[in-house]
């Protein structure tokens, strides 16, 4: 598969070319330092984004995040979406929930799926202060692209802090969870039931929960409560195994489920 133009251009202006300019990026070193070290900087993604380490501050982490990780990202989430939406999808305007978002990763192979002049909303979670930062850059930066659609967005740190304001209505919403589950700190338990109260503000509306993961059985090793937890909430499970990706670049090889919970059209009384 091949990234739509306007991802690849804002790729190589906001991270490639960034990294490359850098007066501490000569020879094999980027921003002073070889890959060796910079790929422990970041540490599979699991870093601590918010703390300098070294002579990298944390910027330049996520800077190095995006330019080593972030590309293979967007292909596995692109081919993703792409697959996903391939025959049809809902007309109403779309609400996108990243959890463990980085720099705005799904939001763009998201937006990449879409023509220019449709919208959809967009709420990006991630424990990292500065990575949501680097993310609303490269939003900044797609927002003056020409081809993007709109995107309304937020940030937050944590999914019960989510401010929406709107009333409950019947929009489909994609939730994706991308690497997250390999967070050896994640509480799966507690994720899930602020993703369910929030699902119900939202309103009742379909709802898709794609996950994608590397195929290391340790990054996946709470996948099967996640999975069980979604299913007694009334998810089908539309997708759930290992694959390969074909790019233009490589294969990568990787972890994914897809799941799925129609339009709730039932009202549920209740009374003492």
């Amino acid at each position: 598969m091949t990234l739509p133009k306007p991802l690849l251009d804002l790729r190589r202006d906001e991270i490639v070319l960034r990294v490359q300019s850098d007066p501490r990026s000569v020879g094999d070193l980027v921003l002073g330092v070889d890959r060796a070290a910079a790929l422990d900087a970041i540490a599979w993604g699991q870093a601590d984004f918010d703390k300098p380490t070294g002579m990298l501050s944390a910027e330049d982490r996520v800077l190095l995040y995006a330019y080593f990780n972030q590309l293979g990202h967007f292909e596995e989430l692109s081919e993703a979406f792409r697959q996903m939406f391939s025959h049809s999808r809902p007309r109403d305007p779309f609400i996108v929930i990243d959890l463990g978002c980085g720099p705005f990763t799904a939001g763009l192979a998201f937006a990449g799926q879409l023509d220019a002049g449709e919208e959809f909303d967009y709420i990006g979670v991630d424990r990292s202060r500065t990575m949501l930062e680097f993310g609303e850059g490269l939003a900044v930066a797609a927002d003056s692209m020409s081809g993007m659609p709109r995107v309304r967005r937020q940030w937050t740190t944590d999914v019960s802090s989510i401010a929406w304001t709107g009333p409950p209505g019947w929009r489909p919403v994609v939730v994706v969870v991308s690497f997250l589950l390999a967070s050896p700190t994640l509480r799966v338990e507690e994720l899930s039931n602020d993703l369910t109260a929030l699902l119900s503000r939202l309103g009742r509306g379909e709802v898709f929960v794609l996950y994608t993961n590397s195929t290391r059985e340790t990054a996946n090793r709470t996948f099967p409560l996640f999975r069980q937890i979604l299913v007694d909430a009334g998810f089908n499970v539309e997708a759930d195994n290992t694959g390969i990706v074909h790019t233009d670049r490589k294969d990568r090889k990787l972890r994914y489920a897809l799941f799925h919970r129609s339009s709730q059209r039932t009202l549920r009384l209740g009374g003492d």
